[in-house]
């Protein structure tokens, strides 16, 4: 069996005020077993709620279900809906798009519902910074984070204490080796070379949720060239 996963979104379609959508980012099952995902919101108007799946690589969301009466069992001003089924076979990836044709329509994050396959193990990802490139005005940093499994991964490039969000391209999704199961994932980050100096580090870090537990990598790279590791 393989891994596979995919995100479920709660469309909330409301005619009044919109209220904060709250969901689960990530679920984890085995396979056989029975999954509940919950949404919670903080509208008070009527409203239609509606649980989509969406295939890894499309544009197209399928239906799964929908509710258009509320939960009786909701708390004061907090209102919920639950969705559960059994994790049967494989799933596929999913993301968020809305179209209702009539009223206004929110979304939830999504949930990310990984399968795991028994006969994979569990592994942290390793990390590097390839070789750089030169052009012109600008290097080119990769940090690459491979061999890891599930692959509930992300990835910020730092500059001392300031995220760096201009120009960084990050891979869309971990991709997976066919023979090992294992998956690799990569991010690029361009720096002036005015920036690229020995007084500089630049950090990539890596953060894994291997289903019971969030850890942290860093790689570092100073102007010089030289390459360190972190591991917390």
């Amino acid at each position: 069996m393989e891994l596979s996963w995919f995100i479920l979104t709660l469309l909330l379609t409301v005619y009044k005020s919109n209220g904060e959508i709250r969901q689960e980012p990530e679920i984890f099952a085995n396979r056989s077993s029975t999954v509940t995902l919950t949404c919670e919101h903080d509208n008070s108007d009527h409203y239609s709620l509606f649980w989509y799946k969406q295939a890894k690589g499309t544009v197209d969301l399928s239906l799964m279900v929908f509710s258009a009466s509320q939960n009786q069992g909701i708390r004061v001003k907090t209102y919920a809906r639950a969705l559960a089924f059994a994790v049967l076979g494989k799933f596929v990836s999913a993301h968020v798009c809305c179209d209702t044709g009539g009223g206004q329509a929110y979304f939830g994050n999504g949930t990310k519902l990984t399968v795991l396959d028994p006969d994979v193990t569990i592994t942290e990802p390793t990390l590097k910074i390839l070789n750089t490139t030169r052009c012109k005005e600008k290097v080119t940093l990769v940090c690459v984070a491979e061999n890891f499994y599930p692959d509930h991964v992300s990835i910020k490039w730092t500059l001392g204490d300031k995220e760096i969000t201009e120009d960084v391209a990050t891979d869309p999704y971990a991709t997976k080796d066919e023979n090992t199961k294992m998956f690799n994932i990569s991010s690029r980050l361009k720096v002036s070379k005015k920036e690229f100096t020995p007084k500089n580090t630049f950090r990539c870090t890596v953060t894994f949720n291997n289903s019971t537990h969030v850890s942290e990598k860093t790689v570092y790279i100073t102007g010089t060239g030289g390459i360190s590791l972190d591991i917390s």
